[in-house]
């Protein structure tokens, strides 16, 4: 999905600029090792903040053509490169959805 690895120093820099210097709980700014960019495809970008200080997450996108972007606490414990790898991924249909839920309706118990 990415056209090159986008996670340079100077793409970090203009995240940094064009989304947020500073951490939405603590007022931390932001270091450029406190971002990765989980997907870039040249018209929009995922974008993954961890604070250094208080270790809040967000998750924000970014929309090239219009200069609008998107930003949200995630609360998951999910790494970046867990994200990276579930961002990558294609989407879930209905019916997978479906087949999950039936199978664990027939269950009394589940077990991981």
């Amino acid at each position: 999905m990415n056209k090159k690895d986008n996670n340079t120093f100077g793409d970090k820099e203009f995240f940094l600029d064009a989304l947020s210097k500073f951490c939405d709980k603590c007022g931390t700014e932001y270091r450029p090792e406190d971002i990765n960019i989980v997907q870039n495809t040249g018209v929009s970008a995922i974008i993954h903040f961890s604070c250094h200080n208080c270790k809040s997450q967000n998750l924000a996108t970014y929309i090239f053509p219009i200069g609008m972007s998107s930003r949200s606490p995630l609360n998951v414990d999910l790494s970046f490169e867990e994200l990276k790898k579930f961002a990558s991924q294609n989407k879930v249909s209905l019916d997978e959805i479906l087949e999950v839920y039936t199978q664990l309706k027939k269950k009394s118990k589940i077990s991981v």
